[in-house]
């Protein structure tokens, strides 16, 4: 008689926790979503079983970047195949791509052959499925016809869209490039460069599409905008005179500025206005300048008008070494605090924040001592603050523990009331993210 080895069955875990284990290790280590730092845990997971295989794809496929080279030719080839009609053992994984970034080759000549303007059409017709796009070193005068109408019909569903160091021709072309993004959401603009500007200085400029002279409207479902350079001033314009003419049709609640400077400070001032209570969570972040220009820039800011804003972060506040006192002159008042604009700005704050932080640059002790700590405390101290959850203060520095025990003790009642945290070294928040 033969006999018979039984083979123990495998044990039947549910499958949510199969979707709990590839979800662990699909988490990025790294600060930015496109690095998948445990790749290889996840493609051994997707030779375990068919359900393994799919809940891995989904992951392995989700975000994807994109650049010259032989991998980015490698992906083209392959969307190639599965578009051509070819069989496969497998299904394709491209419904599994939600995220695309994409970068454009470097290229000293305008007539250099672009290597994102021969894929464009491919990656547009192919990736269906997009929620983000995120597109970066594109010069649009470059780009073919065809590349051109691939970009804004392909990618047109998407609901976040992230231009970084794109440059056009003019203003006008990068609005008419947004404009077709009608399901747009979330719009950062980082590094946008144009040669000069042509938009209307009047509001009465929104025509029928039809017209080639139209200026578009702001996609209809913005809720967030996020902007960094020379082109700031611009949408902003753009953005007001359309929500005066349509009346709240955009009706922004998160607002990212990055490297305010005293030129775009007063058409800044003039949009937070306008957005008035509408307006739910400010980030800004000034430039070096803003050391001497402070009060200027401040000026035109005036958070009074909205009163409902839950979260306030403010970025790259430098603070430089202060020159060594003359002692010879035995009379001369002490220097004034620095940063006092930011005390300044603080204080026109009316809404029940829940949240603030703020990045500090201070080039020594001496110079984060020097800082408008007392007039800082005071406003903090007042009414419309008491509603504060989370106080962050992040030193951007080496310290041995000094800077944190300065700040701490500065902001004592913030401290006693545990809500002030310190956190001493290199400042990873992003101003302008998606």
């Amino acid at each position: 008689m033969k006999s018979v080895s039984r083979v123990t069955p495998c044990p039947r875990i549910p499958p949510e926790l199969f979707l709990d284990i590839i979800s662990f290790l699909a988490v990025p280590d790294t600060p930015t979503i496109y690095d998948q730092s445990n790749l290889a845990e996840i493609c051994n997971c997707s030779l375990v079983s068919r359900f393994w295989l799919y809940a891995a794809r989904d992951h392995l496929w989700r975000y994807v970047r994109l650049r010259s080279g032989q991998r980015g030719n490698s992906f083209v080839e392959l969307l190639q195949h599965y578009s051509s009609g070819h069989e496969s053992t497998l299904p394709s994984f491209v419904p599994h791509v939600k995220h695309l970034s994409i970068r454009e080759s470097r290229g000293g000549l305008s007539w250099d052959p672009k290597w994102l303007n021969a894929v464009l059409p491919t990656l547009a017709d192919s990736l269906v499925n997009l929620h983000s796009l995120e597109a970066e070193r594109i010069t649009w005068e470059y780009l073919s016809s065809k590349s051109r109408d691939a970009f804004m019909k392909g990618f047109k569903g998407v609901r976040k869209l992230a231009l970084r160091v794109c440059e056009f021709r003019t203003t006008l072309d990068m609005i008419r490039v947004i404009g077709e993004f009608e399901d747009v959401e979330v719009l950062a603009l980082d590094g946008v460069h144009c040669e000069w500007d042509d938009i209307p200085a009047d509001s009465e400029v929104f025509v029928s599409r039809a017209d080639d002279r139209a200026i578009p409207k702001p996609p209809r479902k913005l809720r967030e905008l996020a902007m960094r350079g020379a082109c700031t001033r611009h949408v902003l314009k753009w953005v007001r005179a359309a929500m005066k003419d349509d009346g709240g049709r955009v009706t922004l609640e998160v607002l990212r500025l990055g490297a305010l400077g005293v030129k775009s400070a007063p058409m800044v001032g003039k949009f937070l206005k306008m957005l008035g209570a509408n307006l739910k969570e400010l980030h800004l972040g000034f430039d070096a300048a803003f050391i001497d220009d402070g009060d200027e820039i401040v000026s035109y800011l005036d958070l009074g008008y909205n009163n409902v804003l839950s979260e306030m972060h403010v970025y790259g506040l430098i603070i430089p070494s202060l020159p060594p006192p003359d002692l010879s002159d035995l009379d001369s008042p002490p220097p004034p605090p620095q940063l006092m604009p930011l005390t300044t700005l603080f204080n026109g704050v009316r809404a029940p924040l829940r949240a603030l932080s703020l990045a500090l640059y201070p080039a020594d002790l001496h110079a984060l001592s020097s800082m408008d700590f007392e007039g800082l405390a005071h406003v903090l101290d007042g009414k419309p603050w008491t509603t504060l959850e989370d106080v962050q203060v992040v030193v951007a520095t080496e310290d041995d523990g000094k800077m944190s025990r300065i700040v701490n003790q500065k902001l004592d009642r913030l401290f006693e009331r545990g809500v002030l945290r310190v956190d001493v070294g290199f400042d990873d928040r992003e101003v302008i993210l998606i």
